[in-house]
Protein backbone atom coordinates (compact mmCIF):
# COMPACT_ATOMS: atom_id res chain seq x y z
CA UNK A 1 0.00 0.00 0.00
CA UNK A 2 1.26 3.43 -0.89
CA UNK A 3 2.00 5.61 2.12
CA UNK A 4 0.52 9.07 1.96
CA UNK A 5 2.51 12.21 2.69
CA UNK A 6 1.38 14.86 5.11
CA UNK A 7 -0.29 17.01 2.46
CA UNK A 8 -1.55 14.21 0.22
CA UNK A 9 -5.20 13.32 0.63
CA UNK A 10 -6.14 9.86 1.86
CA UNK A 11 -8.96 7.81 0.36
CA UNK A 12 -11.04 6.94 3.43
CA UNK A 13 -14.08 4.67 3.49
CA UNK A 14 -16.18 5.85 6.44
CA UNK A 15 -19.13 3.79 7.65
CA UNK A 16 -22.43 4.81 9.25
CA UNK A 17 -26.20 4.62 8.75
CA UNK A 18 -27.78 6.98 6.22
CA UNK A 19 -26.52 10.56 6.34
CA UNK A 20 -29.98 11.81 5.35
CA UNK A 21 -31.64 13.07 8.57
CA UNK A 22 -35.04 12.21 7.08
CA UNK A 23 -34.13 8.51 7.01
CA UNK A 24 -32.40 7.93 10.34
CA UNK A 25 -32.33 9.20 13.90
CA UNK A 26 -28.66 8.47 14.49
CA UNK A 27 -25.96 10.25 16.45
CA UNK A 28 -23.36 8.26 14.51
CA UNK A 29 -24.75 9.58 11.22
CA UNK A 30 -24.72 13.15 12.54
CA UNK A 31 -21.10 12.81 13.63
CA UNK A 32 -19.99 11.26 10.33
CA UNK A 33 -21.81 13.96 8.35
CA UNK A 34 -19.97 16.62 10.37
CA UNK A 35 -16.62 14.91 9.75
CA UNK A 36 -17.16 14.69 6.01
CA UNK A 37 -18.40 18.30 5.76
CA UNK A 38 -15.54 19.84 7.73
CA UNK A 39 -12.55 17.66 6.86
CA UNK A 40 -11.52 18.84 3.41
CA UNK A 41 -8.02 17.40 3.83
CA UNK A 42 -9.21 13.86 3.00
CA UNK A 43 -11.21 12.10 0.31
CA UNK A 44 -14.16 10.46 2.06
CA UNK A 45 -16.33 7.74 0.59
CA UNK A 46 -19.38 7.04 2.73
CA UNK A 47 -20.38 3.38 3.05
CA UNK A 48 -23.89 2.83 4.35
CA UNK A 49 -24.48 0.26 7.07
CA UNK A 50 -27.96 -0.07 8.52
CA UNK A 51 -31.54 0.47 7.40
CA UNK A 52 -33.90 3.39 7.24
CA UNK A 53 -35.91 3.85 10.43
CA UNK A 54 -39.16 3.16 8.58
CA UNK A 55 -37.91 -0.24 7.40
CA UNK A 56 -38.41 -2.03 10.72
CA UNK A 57 -39.08 -5.56 9.41
CA UNK A 58 -36.40 -7.85 10.87
CA UNK A 59 -36.07 -10.06 7.80
CA UNK A 60 -35.59 -7.01 5.59
CA UNK A 61 -32.98 -5.66 7.98
CA UNK A 62 -31.08 -8.95 8.01
CA UNK A 63 -31.07 -9.28 4.22
CA UNK A 64 -29.96 -5.67 3.84
CA UNK A 65 -27.06 -6.19 6.27
CA UNK A 66 -25.94 -9.30 4.38
CA UNK A 67 -26.05 -7.36 1.11
CA UNK A 68 -24.04 -4.48 2.59
CA UNK A 69 -21.40 -6.87 3.95
CA UNK A 70 -21.09 -8.71 0.62
CA UNK A 71 -20.66 -5.50 -1.36
CA UNK A 72 -18.13 -4.01 1.06
CA UNK A 73 -14.98 -5.47 -0.61
CA UNK A 74 -16.09 -4.10 -3.98
CA UNK A 75 -16.19 -0.61 -2.47
CA UNK A 76 -12.65 -1.11 -1.12
CA UNK A 77 -11.37 -1.99 -4.58
CA UNK A 78 -13.43 0.47 -6.63
CA UNK A 79 -12.52 3.53 -4.53
CA UNK A 80 -8.88 2.48 -4.00
CA UNK A 81 -9.29 2.84 -0.27
CA UNK A 82 -6.23 3.58 1.89
CA UNK A 83 -7.98 3.50 5.26
CA UNK A 84 -11.33 2.37 6.70
CA UNK A 85 -12.96 4.44 9.44
CA UNK A 86 -15.41 2.08 11.16
CA UNK A 87 -18.13 3.73 13.26
CA UNK A 88 -20.30 1.46 15.37
CA UNK A 89 -22.26 1.07 18.62
CA UNK A 90 -20.58 -1.39 20.98
CA UNK A 91 -23.30 -4.05 21.19
CA UNK A 92 -24.10 -7.51 19.80
CA UNK A 93 -25.05 -6.44 16.29
CA UNK A 94 -22.22 -3.94 16.07
CA UNK A 95 -19.54 -6.42 17.11
CA UNK A 96 -20.77 -9.12 14.72
CA UNK A 97 -21.00 -6.78 11.74
CA UNK A 98 -17.68 -5.06 12.33
CA UNK A 99 -15.93 -8.41 12.77
CA UNK A 100 -16.98 -9.39 9.25
CA UNK A 101 -15.90 -5.98 7.93
CA UNK A 102 -12.56 -6.56 9.62
CA UNK A 103 -12.08 -9.84 7.75
CA UNK A 104 -12.54 -8.02 4.43
CA UNK A 105 -10.07 -5.33 5.50
CA UNK A 106 -7.47 -7.93 6.43
CA UNK A 107 -7.92 -9.68 3.10
CA UNK A 108 -7.35 -6.42 1.23
CA UNK A 109 -4.66 -5.25 3.67
CA UNK A 110 -6.45 -2.00 4.47
CA UNK A 111 -5.78 -0.53 7.93
CA UNK A 112 -8.73 0.31 10.15
CA UNK A 113 -9.64 3.06 12.59
CA UNK A 114 -12.23 1.62 14.98
CA UNK A 115 -14.48 4.41 16.30
CA UNK A 116 -16.74 3.32 19.17
CA UNK A 117 -19.86 5.39 19.83
CA UNK A 118 -20.96 4.07 23.21
CA UNK A 119 -23.34 1.13 23.32
CA UNK A 120 -24.64 -1.51 25.71
CA UNK A 121 -21.31 -3.32 26.04
CA UNK A 122 -19.61 -0.08 27.04
CA UNK A 123 -21.98 0.45 29.98
CA UNK A 124 -22.89 -3.09 31.03
CA UNK A 125 -19.95 -5.00 29.52
CA UNK A 126 -20.72 -8.57 28.43
CA UNK A 127 -20.22 -11.90 30.13
CA UNK A 128 -20.61 -13.77 26.84
CA UNK A 129 -17.19 -15.28 26.00
CA UNK A 130 -17.93 -15.24 22.25
CA UNK A 131 -18.57 -11.48 22.16
CA UNK A 132 -15.65 -10.81 24.49
CA UNK A 133 -13.36 -12.74 22.13
CA UNK A 134 -14.61 -10.87 19.05
CA UNK A 135 -14.31 -7.53 20.86
CA UNK A 136 -10.70 -8.18 21.86
CA UNK A 137 -9.91 -9.18 18.28
CA UNK A 138 -11.42 -5.94 16.98
CA UNK A 139 -9.35 -3.86 19.37
CA UNK A 140 -6.01 -5.57 18.81
CA UNK A 141 -6.32 -5.73 15.01
CA UNK A 142 -7.15 -2.01 14.65
CA UNK A 143 -4.50 0.56 13.82
CA UNK A 144 -6.34 2.94 16.16
CA UNK A 145 -9.29 2.67 18.53
CA UNK A 146 -11.21 5.88 19.24
CA UNK A 147 -13.46 6.25 22.30
CA UNK A 148 -15.48 9.21 23.53
CA UNK A 149 -14.01 9.78 27.00
CA UNK A 150 -11.47 8.70 29.60
CA UNK A 151 -14.30 6.77 31.26
CA UNK A 152 -14.68 4.59 28.17
CA UNK A 153 -10.92 4.22 27.73
CA UNK A 154 -10.53 3.00 31.30
CA UNK A 155 -13.49 0.63 30.93
CA UNK A 156 -12.01 -1.03 27.83
CA UNK A 157 -8.67 -1.37 29.58
CA UNK A 158 -10.22 -2.95 32.68
CA UNK A 159 -12.67 -5.29 30.96
CA UNK A 160 -10.96 -6.20 27.68
CA UNK A 161 -7.30 -5.60 28.55
CA UNK A 162 -6.83 -3.08 25.73
CA UNK A 163 -5.01 0.04 26.92
CA UNK A 164 -4.22 1.79 23.64
CA UNK A 165 -7.50 3.61 22.97
CA UNK A 166 -7.42 7.27 21.96
CA UNK A 167 -9.93 9.66 23.53
CA UNK A 168 -11.66 11.93 21.00
CA UNK A 169 -14.92 13.45 22.32
CA UNK A 170 -17.64 14.26 19.81
CA UNK A 171 -17.96 17.73 18.35
CA UNK A 172 -20.83 19.61 16.73
CA UNK A 173 -21.23 22.08 13.92
CA UNK A 174 -20.60 25.63 15.13
CA UNK A 175 -24.01 26.64 13.78
CA UNK A 176 -25.66 25.25 16.92
CA UNK A 177 -23.70 27.71 19.05
CA UNK A 178 -25.47 30.56 17.26
CA UNK A 179 -28.83 29.30 18.57
CA UNK A 180 -27.84 30.50 22.03
CA UNK A 181 -29.38 33.88 22.83
CA UNK A 182 -29.23 34.00 26.63
CA UNK A 183 -33.03 34.30 26.63
CA UNK A 184 -34.95 33.77 29.88
CA UNK A 185 -37.01 30.68 30.52
CA UNK A 186 -40.39 30.62 28.79
CA UNK A 187 -43.35 31.66 30.99
CA UNK A 188 -44.64 28.12 30.49
CA UNK A 189 -41.44 26.00 30.58
CA UNK A 190 -40.79 23.86 27.49
CA UNK A 191 -39.10 20.44 27.64
CA UNK A 192 -37.54 18.65 24.67
CA UNK A 193 -36.64 15.06 23.85
CA UNK A 194 -34.83 14.52 20.57
CA UNK A 195 -33.66 11.06 19.54
CA UNK A 196 -34.70 7.48 19.01
CA UNK A 197 -38.03 6.39 20.47
CA UNK A 198 -36.81 3.48 22.58
CA UNK A 199 -37.49 2.28 26.11
CA UNK A 200 -33.76 2.37 26.92
CA UNK A 201 -33.79 6.15 26.37
CA UNK A 202 -35.93 6.50 29.51
CA UNK A 203 -39.11 7.64 27.78
CA UNK A 204 -41.38 5.77 30.21
CA UNK A 205 -39.47 7.44 33.05
CA UNK A 206 -40.15 10.83 31.46
CA UNK A 207 -43.85 10.03 31.14
CA UNK A 208 -44.14 8.95 34.78
CA UNK A 209 -42.19 12.00 35.97
CA UNK A 210 -44.57 14.23 34.01
CA UNK A 211 -47.53 12.42 35.57
CA UNK A 212 -46.14 13.13 39.04
CA UNK A 213 -45.59 16.80 38.21
CA UNK A 214 -49.10 17.23 36.81
CA UNK A 215 -50.56 15.79 40.01
CA UNK A 216 -48.96 18.74 41.80
CA UNK A 217 -50.59 21.21 39.42
CA UNK A 218 -47.47 22.24 37.47
CA UNK A 219 -47.91 23.36 33.88
CA UNK A 220 -45.28 22.88 31.20
CA UNK A 221 -44.99 21.90 27.54
CA UNK A 222 -43.19 19.00 25.89
CA UNK A 223 -41.77 18.61 22.37
CA UNK A 224 -41.06 15.00 21.38
CA UNK A 225 -38.86 14.56 18.29
CA UNK A 226 -37.63 11.37 16.65
CA UNK A 227 -38.76 7.96 15.48
CA UNK A 228 -38.40 4.35 16.53
CA UNK A 229 -40.24 1.29 17.73
CA UNK A 230 -41.73 2.88 20.86
CA UNK A 231 -44.50 4.83 19.13
CA UNK A 232 -46.90 3.58 21.83
CA UNK A 233 -45.45 6.25 24.14
CA UNK A 234 -47.00 9.05 22.05
CA UNK A 235 -50.66 8.50 23.20
CA UNK A 236 -49.40 8.31 26.78
CA UNK A 237 -47.87 11.78 26.56
CA UNK A 238 -51.03 13.06 24.87
CA UNK A 239 -53.10 11.72 27.77
CA UNK A 240 -50.87 13.32 30.40
CA UNK A 241 -50.24 16.73 28.79
CA UNK A 242 -53.18 17.24 26.42
CA UNK A 243 -52.63 20.41 24.32
CA UNK A 244 -49.25 21.01 25.95
CA UNK A 245 -47.70 18.05 24.09
CA UNK A 246 -46.50 18.06 20.47
CA UNK A 247 -45.00 15.13 18.57
CA UNK A 248 -42.90 16.43 15.67
CA UNK A 249 -41.53 13.18 14.23
CA UNK A 250 -38.06 13.31 12.71
CA UNK A 251 -36.79 16.90 12.46
CA UNK A 252 -33.87 18.48 10.65
CA UNK A 253 -32.61 21.80 9.33
CA UNK A 254 -34.51 24.98 10.18
CA UNK A 255 -37.40 23.04 11.75
CA UNK A 256 -35.03 21.30 14.15
CA UNK A 257 -33.26 24.57 14.99
CA UNK A 258 -36.57 26.31 15.66
CA UNK A 259 -37.72 23.61 18.09
CA UNK A 260 -34.41 23.71 19.96
CA UNK A 261 -34.54 27.51 20.16
CA UNK A 262 -38.11 27.42 21.54
CA UNK A 263 -37.26 24.92 24.30
CA UNK A 264 -35.75 25.41 27.77
CA UNK A 265 -34.82 21.91 28.96
CA UNK A 266 -33.47 18.74 27.32
CA UNK A 267 -34.43 15.32 28.70
CA UNK A 268 -32.35 12.16 28.25
CA UNK A 269 -32.60 9.76 31.24
CA UNK A 270 -31.02 6.89 29.26
CA UNK A 271 -30.05 3.49 30.60
CA UNK A 272 -26.86 3.54 28.52
CA UNK A 273 -25.27 6.05 26.15
CA UNK A 274 -22.14 7.10 24.34
CA UNK A 275 -21.91 10.87 23.95
CA UNK A 276 -25.21 11.93 22.35
CA UNK A 277 -24.95 14.54 19.62
CA UNK A 278 -28.42 15.84 20.52
CA UNK A 279 -27.17 16.54 24.04
CA UNK A 280 -24.22 18.59 22.76
CA UNK A 281 -26.39 20.45 20.23
CA UNK A 282 -29.02 21.43 22.78
CA UNK A 283 -26.47 22.42 25.43
CA UNK A 284 -24.78 24.61 22.80
CA UNK A 285 -28.12 26.38 22.36
CA UNK A 286 -28.41 26.90 26.13
CA UNK A 287 -30.93 24.21 27.02
CA UNK A 288 -30.49 22.83 30.53
CA UNK A 289 -30.17 19.01 30.39
CA UNK A 290 -31.62 16.37 32.71
CA UNK A 291 -29.64 13.19 32.06
CA UNK A 292 -28.38 10.01 33.68
CA UNK A 293 -24.67 9.52 34.22
CA UNK A 294 -24.46 7.03 31.33
CA UNK A 295 -21.47 6.58 29.05
CA UNK A 296 -19.56 9.83 28.60
CA UNK A 297 -22.47 12.12 29.47
CA UNK A 298 -21.06 12.98 32.88
CA UNK A 299 -18.01 14.56 31.26
CA UNK A 300 -20.26 17.41 30.08
CA UNK A 301 -23.24 17.52 32.41
CA UNK A 302 -22.04 18.53 35.86
CA UNK A 303 -24.78 18.29 38.46
CA UNK A 304 -26.09 21.70 39.53
CA UNK A 305 -23.54 23.40 37.26
CA UNK A 306 -24.29 22.65 33.58
CA UNK A 307 -27.46 20.62 34.18
CA UNK A 308 -28.79 17.81 36.34
CA UNK A 309 -27.77 14.19 36.78
CA UNK A 310 -30.73 11.96 37.65
CA UNK A 311 -30.86 8.37 38.82
CA UNK A 312 -31.46 5.69 36.17
CA UNK A 313 -35.02 4.37 35.98
CA UNK A 314 -36.19 6.82 38.65
CA UNK A 315 -39.13 9.02 37.62
CA UNK A 316 -39.32 10.31 41.20
CA UNK A 317 -35.76 11.65 41.09
CA UNK A 318 -36.36 13.17 37.65
CA UNK A 319 -39.54 14.93 38.79
CA UNK A 320 -37.83 16.18 41.97
CA UNK A 321 -34.92 17.67 39.96
CA UNK A 322 -37.35 19.31 37.52
CA UNK A 323 -39.30 20.86 40.42
CA UNK A 324 -36.04 22.34 41.71
CA UNK A 325 -35.58 24.60 38.69
CA UNK A 326 -38.84 24.81 36.77
CA UNK A 327 -39.79 28.20 38.24
CA UNK A 328 -36.35 29.38 39.35
CA UNK A 329 -35.63 31.72 36.47
CA UNK A 330 -32.34 33.05 37.85
CA UNK A 331 -31.02 29.51 38.41
CA UNK A 332 -32.12 28.53 34.92
CA UNK A 333 -30.19 31.43 33.38
CA UNK A 334 -27.01 30.45 35.24
CA UNK A 335 -27.16 26.78 34.22
CA UNK A 336 -28.13 27.68 30.66
CA UNK A 337 -25.08 29.91 30.29
CA UNK A 338 -22.84 27.26 31.88
CA UNK A 339 -24.14 24.57 29.51
CA UNK A 340 -23.47 26.75 26.47
CA UNK A 341 -19.98 27.65 27.68
CA UNK A 342 -19.12 23.98 28.29
CA UNK A 343 -19.74 23.20 24.62
CA UNK A 344 -17.93 26.33 23.40
CA UNK A 345 -14.87 25.27 25.40
CA UNK A 346 -14.81 21.56 24.52
CA UNK A 347 -16.56 20.75 21.24
CA UNK A 348 -14.72 22.77 18.60
CA UNK A 349 -15.06 21.12 15.19
CA UNK A 350 -11.75 22.42 13.80
CA UNK A 351 -9.80 21.01 16.73
CA UNK A 352 -11.63 17.71 16.32
CA UNK A 353 -10.74 17.44 12.64
CA UNK A 354 -7.09 18.27 13.31
CA UNK A 355 -6.81 15.52 15.90
CA UNK A 356 -8.58 13.05 13.60
CA UNK A 357 -6.15 13.76 10.77
CA UNK A 358 -3.23 13.12 13.10
CA UNK A 359 -4.74 9.73 13.96
CA UNK A 360 -5.12 8.92 10.26
CA UNK A 361 -1.49 9.78 9.52
CA UNK A 362 -0.26 7.72 12.47
CA UNK A 363 -2.25 4.73 11.20
CA UNK A 364 -0.65 4.89 7.75
CA UNK A 365 2.84 5.32 9.16
CA UNK A 366 2.46 2.37 11.55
Amino acid sequence: MKKKGKTEKINILITSPSLDAKNNVSGISSMVATIIEHNSEQHYYHYLFGKKDKNAVRLFSLLLTIKQLLLFPFALRKCKIDLVHQNFPFDEKGVLRESIVRLWCRLFRVPVVLHIHGGKFMTFNTGNPFYRFLSKQLFTSSKAVIVLSEVEKNNIAAVYGYKGATVLPNCIDDAFLTLYSGKPMNPVPVFLYMGRLDEAKGLYDIAEAFRLLKREGLRFKFNLCGSGRLTSIIPEFESILKEDFTYHGVVWGDHKNAIISQSDFFLLPSWFEGLPIALLETMAAGLVPFVTNAGSVGQYVKDDITGYIVEKKSPHDLSAKIKKIIYEHALFKTLSNNAHKMIVDTCNVDGYVNRLNIIYQQCLRG
